[in-house]
């Protein structure tokens, strides 16, 4: 009988021992059991727009990474030289998550088994990050369309559309390459001085921003710099070529080097987002605006705030330089195009608008879009208005007015030649105007459309 019973208790420990063992040796994975567990308890403060102690958990690399002060925050195989159980567990003071509560035994069970098994990642490819596209996109509508840019030569006009840009010929007769790219959204384009290279800034809402850089000849991305988990806007290029400043949804301004993609700074001296930006005429210095109402003046090499240029009224959206000056022409939500010198001639005081050299007259409503003529003597204006006036810049006067549709024109650029003007908006169509006159040349939607199937 005794026998029996310590029988049956040895089958049971047998058994037991049989599951614990069955439970170490099976895999845990990283996209399907750690992953989830990050991304509610730890992203909150280890995400791009946060980045507490310099750690990002938004994806893999992140974590082997690590942060400022620990390095890795793991050491796969090895569970007890890794921070990031030992903060879980409270070996490691603060104990995470930060100010909550501590995660259960067997979700930090999992962590130790998946480091003890290596802490590969088992991502898919397909969950792998924004994907460039194979196919160009299939449309039945005209996108919205928020940035356009001429080639230096007049050849091409360079149109954001969706993960893509269209490069089309000048005169509007015809698509000339498609470049697929990952972002959603193209915010902003610009060519560099010598027509070689096509720089473009957007990204995917809520995602990331991207800033990429095309080889205009061969028609292939040179590098993709991904920064940031929003959007990013107003790309401008440097004089001579050699970086591009914009801004973000994460209210800074910052500028990277096109030839390598290294970020050459990253400024926070904005208190909303930073929606445009542009260099100076020696690329010294960066005028950028958002929507804290705020042009301001910084360092190109740097990033570091120099000063207000403006008064502060209401939102900006929009900036342009003039070509051949250190003017910078604003506007925004007031409706009014604003000219200020971007040097101050004397020392700045408060409500100082001592730098404004000239405001035109109110438009219709807000202003989304501006830009300056080759030589710099006209202005366009546009925004959510049924016309786009050009004015004299030395004198203010209307020199024409191109009509347009009223849902809103975000985007202008003159032809670098100055005899035409390009708009483009929410409604998805292009539209190309005789700059001197003020009419209409041509209109026709950019992206090549498909008629959708009729429902049987």
């Amino acid at each position: 009988m005794l026998f029996g019973k310590v029988s049956s208790r040895v089958g049971a420990l047998l058994v037991l021992a049989s599951t614990c063992v069955s439970a170490q040796e099976t895999p845990v994975s990283y996209y399907n059991d750690i992953r989830p567990i990050i991304q509610t308890s730890c992203q909150g403060c280890h995400h791009p727009g946060a980045k507490m102690s310099g750690l990002v958990l938004t994806e893999y690399k992140g974590i082997l990474q690590g942060g400022q002060k620990h390095g890795p925050a793991l050491q796969p195989n090895d569970p007890a030289q890794s921070p990031i159980l030992a903060y879980l567990t409270g070996k490691n003071e603060p104990r995470m998550p930060m100010g909550g509560d501590a995660l259960p035994d067997e979700q930090i069970g999992l962590f130790r088994r998946w480091i003890q098994q290596g802490a590969d990642d088992d991502t898919p490819e397909s969950a792998r990050g924004p994907q460039v596209p194979t196919e160009p996109p299939v449309y039945h509508q005209p996108p919205v369309v928020n940035a356009i840019a001429y080639s230096p030569d007049g050849a091409l006009l360079a149109v954001g559309g969706y993960k893509e840009i269209l490069l089309h010929k000048a005169d509007g007769s015809g698509i000339e390459a498609r470049l697929l790219g990952k972002s959603d959204r193209i915010l902003s384009l610009g060519f560099t001085p010598d027509g070689k290279t096509l720089v473009a800034t957007g990204g995917t809402p809520a995602r990331f921003g991207e800033v990429q850089v095309w080889d205009v000849a061969s028609r292939t991305l040179a590098r993709s710099v991904t920064l940031t988990n929003d959007t990013l806007f107003g790309g401008s290029i440097s004089p001579d070529g050699k970086y591009v400043a914009f801004g973000g949804a994460d209210n800074t301004l910052r500028a990277v080097e096109i030839e390598t993609g290294k970020e050459l700074f990253k400024a926070g001296h904005h208190e909303d987002w930073v929606l445009a930006a542009v260099y100076g005429t020696d690329g010294k210095r960066i005028v950028s605006v958002g929507r804290d109402r705020a042009a301001k003046l910084a360092d190109a090499s740097s990033g570091a705030f120099l000063e207000n240029v403006n008064l502060l009224r209401d939102i900006l959206y929009a900036i342009a330089r003039h070509p051949r000056r250190d003017y910078v022409l604003i506007g925004g939500e007031d409706r009014i195009p604003y000219l200020y010198t971007m040097d101050r001639s004397r020392a700045l005081k408060i409500a100082d608008d001592s730098t404004l050299v000239r405001k035109f007259e109110e438009q219709q409503g807000r202003i989304m879009a501006l830009t300056f003529s080759p030589d710099g003597s006209r202005i366009a204006v546009g925004g959510l208005s049924e016309e786009i006036p050009i004015y004299n810049t030395e004198t203010g006067e209307r020199a024409a007015a191109c009509k347009t549709a009223e849902s809103g024109v975000f985007v202008l650029r003159f032809r670098p030649d100055g005899k035409q003007l390009a708009a483009a908006g929410f409604d998805g169509h292009l539209r190309l105007y005789d700059s001197a006159s003020g009419k209409l040349a041509k209109e026709f939607v950019p992206v090549p459309l498909q008629e959708s199937k009729a429902s049987e």
